[in-house]
């Protein structure tokens, strides 16, 4: 991993070591549990010409999973959609700054979606919100996805130390991204 100094090297290794387990075990599980139960599904309905009932539901709750588990680790290996035509126009050193604007507001936006979701956690169990086949709550789902974007804004917080503390622009593009 290229570093920005030992302490911002130290900060990206930790979050890391939390979101790459995270994604690997929990949002792998969700997904073969996903892929499991939609070939399941689909021989039942079409080999037995018996649907499994709630199937729908189950798919929606494990895709919500999968997506939770796995939004820090995206973030932080870059697999998220990128427009970097800032960075073809001007140097290393604008872009740094500009990383470092744009992550910050990213934080406060992941602030506030993190706190939406769990208050809508909590609404979801108090007004019975629930899934539409097995009525099956919908808490623990707003809960997971509010872990799940905590992890990304974590993850936005390690980065824009590194590009604080980097001092070489070049470095500090590096740091930011490298996994």
């Amino acid at each position: 991993m290229s570093g920005a100094g030992p302490t911002a090297d130290r900060v990206l290794d930790l979050v890391d070591r939390a979101v790459r387990p995270v994604a690997l075990y929990a949002g792998g599980l969700a997904v073969i549990g996903l892929a499991s139960l939609v070939v399941v599904a689909v021989v039942c309905r079409y080999v037995f010409n018996a649907p499994i009932f709630g199937a729908d539901d189950f798919n929606q709750i494990l895709l919500v999973l999968t997506v939770a588990f796995s939004i820090g680790y995206s973030g932080r290996t870059g697999g998220q959609v990128v427009v970097e035509i800032l960075g073809i126009v001007s140097g290393p050193k604008l872009t740094r700054w500009t990383d470092i604007v744009v992550k910050s507001a990213g934080c406060a936006m992941i602030a506030v979606l993190v706190w939406m979701l769990v208050e809508s956690g909590v609404n979801a169990a108090k007004y019975g919100e629930t899934t539409l086949s097995l009525e099956l709550t919908l808490q623990p789902l707003f809960w997971a996805l509010a872990f799940g974007m905590a992890l990304y804004g974590l993850v936005l917080v390690a980065e824009i130390a590194a590009l604080i503390r980097a001092r070489d622009p070049d470095e500090a593009a590096g740091a930011a991204t490298d996994l």
